[in-house]
């Protein structure tokens, strides 16, 4: 960690490595914390740069008041209440009101939630991988994977034939997911957000750019 001056704003700043990262992402925490996550390694003066940059954006967050979250969650783009059930498993279940999570002494619900979004989200790609790999003319097998971040919402490797997805994409309307799916497999043939990736996306995924802007416009305050 290492303390910045960027105009009136002292930071403190923690630098994560991420080589995988396509670009550098920006975290700003309250009071006055900073995380990078950068796939290259910077200078400092690369680094004062990137702040200044982010000045606007870094200030609007230490200022923007925390919004209190709610007792419910969402799947698939429906809010559901939550109701805990002691039991002698770990497990949950929506019976179309609630959300019922059925939990032992010290379970850790954070993690029991975000498993069963990626059992609900795995469940949702493998139904349309194939047609979705048939839009666009795949024919080689692809590695799915999961993962609880809060980065991204899908991550595509081709030299591994691999997309991944982040568990709280279970949180959003399923056509939002396939927008999410469509993106990730034509990076296959595009690596990078050129013009010719979005031309073959709004061909196979028509009004792609709506659906992306509502995805990305969407801020669940969720418990969980």
């Amino acid at each position: 960690m290492k303390t910045y001056q960027i105009n009136d704003l002292y930071l403190n700043v923690y630098i994560e490595y991420k080589p995988r990262n396509r670009k550098i992402y920006l975290k700003a925490l309250k009071p006055n914390n900073i995380i990078i996550r950068t796939p290259i390694m910077l200078t400092d003066g690369k680094i004062k740069e990137y702040l200044l940059n982010a000045y606007s954006y870094i200030k609007k967050s230490f200022e923007r008041k925390e919004i209190e979250k709610t007792n419910n969650i969402h799947l698939f783009g429906q809010e559901y209440e939550i109701k805990l059930i002691d039991d002698n498993n770990e497990y949950v279940e929506c019976d179309g009101k609630y959300i019922i999570i059925h939990k032992l002494e010290n379970t850790d619900i954070n993690k029991l939630i975000y498993k069963y979004y990626i059992d609900c989200l795995r469940h949702f790609i493998n139904r349309y991988l194939e047609e979705a790999k048939q839009a666009l003319n795949i024919n080689k097998t692809i590695n799915v994977k999961y993962k609880n971040v809060k980065t991204y919402f899908g991550l595509c490797t081709p030299k591994k034939n691999e997309i991944c997805f982040a568990a709280k994409l279970a949180k959003y309307d399923p056509i939002l997911i396939k927008s999410v799916l469509y993106h990730e497999l034509s990076h296959f043939y595009f690596l990078n957000h050129q013009a010719g990736f979005y031309k073959l996306l709004e061909n196979v995924f028509p009004n792609y750019k709506y659906y992306q802007h509502k995805l990305r416009s969407i801020k669940y305050n969720d418990k969980y």
